[in-house]
This record gives C-alpha cells, structure tokens and sequence, in this order.
C-alpha cells in the first residue's frame, strides 16, 4: 500500500483539538446571534449542574418512597429537554462534527456517536442509546473513565411513516439522559417540529470566506506546499461553496500531486476526473484476479477512499450475480465497514491498508463463479455522497414531492422499497402505468422513471 493511501486524511489530520483553536461559525438562536463557543461551553457546565440536583433530588423521593404506600409515592423528577440537549443545524462541511469533538476535549469526554439517518427507527435508537444515556455502568466508578459527550448526527435523516416513533423516542432520551446530548443536522425540517419545541436550536452558518482562507493558508504552510497561487486557493473555496471540509479535501488531493504552473483547469476539472476516472476503476476492479492486482488498482487512484467505498457497494449487483458471491462480498464491506469505524473512533489509521484489502480486493475476489464481465457494464452513481447523503435527481427529488403529498415517505425508503414497487405496478400494463401517474400528478419525466 502507498504512503497517500496510509497517511492521515488532512480532514482529520488538522481537525481542531479545542473549541479555543476554531474558528467559529456565526450562529444564531430564536433569530438573534450569539456566541457559539459560550453557548456551548455553558450547555456542558450547566447539565451537570442540573444532572446533580436532579440526581440529589430523586434519591431523597426513592428514600421517601420506601416508607410510604403506593398511592402516597411522589414521582422522580426528570433533566428539561432544554437542559440536556442541542441542536446544531448547517450546511454540511462546516464543522458541526469538529466543534463537538473539540468541546469533549475540552470537557476531557468521550463522544458516543451515532447517525440517525442509519438508525432511524424507534427500536433502533433505543438499543443503541438508551443505555448508554441513562445510566453509568459499575465500570465506570470503578475505573474513573470519563464522562460522555452523545453526538446524534443528521437527526433531520428521522422522518418518513417508519420513523414516526423515533423523534418522541429521542425527546425520551434526552429527559432520561446522564449525558449531555447534542443533535446535528443539515437543514430545517417541517417536520421535526416536536424536536423543536424541545431543544434550542442553533443555526449554524459557514465560515467567512477569508476564514477558510486563513484556515487553508495555515495547512498549506505546515504541508510546505509554496507552488499554489492566492487566486487558485480562492478558485478552491469557491468551488466548494462553504464546505471547509471539501476545501481541505482538494488542497490534499493537489498538494499529494505534481502541481506545474496554472492548476485552474485541474480546480474546476477535479470533481470531473474523478468522475471519469472512477467509472474505469469500478470496470476494471471487477476484472482482477489477485489481491496484489487490487492493490495495485488502489494505490493508483486518488479517489477518496469513503467515497469510493460506497461506489462499490452501490455497483455489486451490476458485476457479481451469485447469491453465494455476493453474500461474501457484502460480508467483506461489512466488516470493512466495521474496520474504517474504529479507524475514526480510535485513530488507528495503521488498519487502514485492512480497510482497502476488504472493500476492494476482498469484494472483487469474492467472483468466483460468476465468469468475468465482458463488453459494457454501465457504472451508476452510489445513492450515498461523501457526506451520507442521497444523491437524488430533481427529477426523483420532485417525485418524492408529489408522494408526501399523499402521505409522508423518506428518500431511503423511496430508493430501495417504493420506486422498484411502482415499476413493478407499472409494468403490468399501461393501465396501471396512466392510473398511478393521473393519481400522484407525474409528468412526462416522472413517468419516465416507472418504465
């Protein structure tokens, strides 16, 4: 495996150990701007004041209510959900993420962190919170660890019929919780408002854009790069339109390359050549008979390896057939999965060589039967972008639209359950076809998506 391939993302290389080393979003409250630092720092120091009074209070009830009889108890007070929990809400890639992991350093805490828009339903938050929010484990007295910081990520993922027990659910948590709780998410939502009523809710805007030029010069000087022109950096910032992490990620991507005169036309052309050159790389990954030659196929590309997994992983189907192979291969990007999510949790970068051995050799090896694909295998874009997103058409996007006027539906459950069902319906006749479109008010492109 290549040094690039091994060495630190710069994302979470030069991600700030210090809200006191960030330079902070503006961000408002109710409409007024404040001061996001304080805000925050006061939120952490203010819910353990709250969680010890709380706590001091409810041991004095269960003492009195060991002497009392049932219908004389009095009922264990709870944490306000404007107490223990926050929203932070932004465009992605304005270190939302970053400002909570600087905080529990700052507070020397642990992050639990999850996404909500992989754990959207009742069931699922529960087993994956509850416990952790609600209580310290004997573990925890014993060996002194450190107190938690809960991080809900993308809580604007949680909506759709499926997810309709899943907001109360996490209003539940936070008045039960033994932890602080911040939530992020990417945009306003109509329908959180239940979550709204219950937690402050900060916008978060993006930096200033000679923030992120300051930021960008301060990571060019440390990775000694001289060779790239004030105006090339602003090109950089524009192009990505507020997204620091985006911006970051480029000045890697051309500073790790050779960088001769003018890199204008390389800017603008970034997102297209690695576009084209991803499609070649899925065909050709699919063709390979050895680990070695795997490897080899990474070492020489300069896709982001997050994203590139999830172009694999969107793909499979197209190039592996046996139900044998690919429970393998999907066995493979799970555990690969596993892997990249102790490589974030725990900084152990050294597995990442692991990470690429099982979601690129391990999937493409995993064709045995199915003989090697011949002439043109049409490549798709993963549904998933790098930030977790779904990347939606307008036309499908419309389509969604037209279906929540009828009752609510998310974008997961249209993509994987809704949209193949109606082209199944659809594909029955042309009857059902005119039925279904004069019903959810298709046009001519929106039915072209059912055929």
């Amino acid at each position: 495996m290549s040094k690039v391939k091994t060495e630190i993302p710069w994302v979470e290389k030069y991600r700030p150990n210090s809200v006191k080393e960030m330079a902070l979003p503006t961000a408002r409250l109710g409409g007024q701007r404040v001061r996001l630092a304080e805000e925050l720092m006061n939120f952490i120091k203010l819910f353990f004041e709250e969680r010890k009074r709380v706590n001091a209070e409810n041991k004095q009830i269960r003492e009195f209510n060991r002497t009392v009889i049932e219908k004389d108890q009095k009922e264990e007070i709870k944490i306000p959900s404007e107490k223990a929990a926050i929203l932070l809400e932004g465009p992605p890639g304005i270190g939302k993420t970053s400002i909570v992991y600087a905080l529990a350093n700052d507070f020397n805490m642990d992050v639990i962190e999850t996404n909500a828009s992989d754990t959207r339903t009742r069931a699922t938050i529960e087993r994956r919170l509850k416990e952790t929010t609600k209580s310290r484990g004997i573990m925890d007295f014993i060996t002194e660890s450190k107190e938690k910081l809960i991080l809900i990520d993308e809580i604007d993922g949680i909506y759709g019929v499926q997810d309709r027990g899943a907001i109360p659910t996490v209003i539940d948590l936070a008045q039960n919780t033994q932890f602080p709780i911040i939530m992020c998410s990417n945009e306003y939502k109509t329908n959180l408002q239940q979550l709204y009523k219950k937690v402050r809710r900060y916008e978060v805007h993006p930096l200033p854009k000679q923030e992120v030029i300051k930021i960008a010069k301060n990571i060019l000087k440390k990775e000694k790069i001289i060779n790239l022109k004030e105006e090339d950096l602003e090109l950089i910032i524009d192009k990505n339109n507020g997204d620091l992490r985006g911006v970051i990620n480029d000045l890697q991507g051309i500073g790790q390359g050779k960088v001769n005169g003018d890199v204008k036309e390389l800017i603008l052309s970034l997102r297209r050549d690695n576009i084209e050159e991803i499609f070649s790389l899925i065909r050709n990954l699919f063709q390979v008979t050895s680990l070695r030659e795997a490897r080899n196929l990474m070492d020489k590309s300069d896709v982001d390896y997050n994203f590139l997994y999830k172009w694999i992983n969107e793909n499979l189907l197209t190039f592996i057939k046996s139900k044998r192979e690919l429970s393998v291969a999907f066995e493979n990007l799970s555990i690969a999965d596993e892997i990249f999510g102790r490589i974030r949790t725990n900084q152990y970068w050294g597995l990442l060589p692991y990470f690429f051995d099982l979601f690129a050799g391990g999937v493409a090896l995993s064709r045995k039967e199915t003989p090697a694909p011949k002439g043109f295998r049409r490549v798709v874009f993963p549904r998933y972008t790098t930030g977790t997103y779904f990347s939606l058409t307008n036309v499908e996007k419309e389509f969604i639209e037209k279906i929540n006027r009828k009752y609510e539906i998310s974008q997961v459950d249209f993509i994987k359950d809704f949209l193949p069902f109606l082209k199944i319906l659809c594909g029955t006749s042309r009857k059902q076809l005119k039925s279904i479109s004069d019903w959810l008010e298709l046009d001519a492109k929106e039915k072209k998506l059912l055929k």
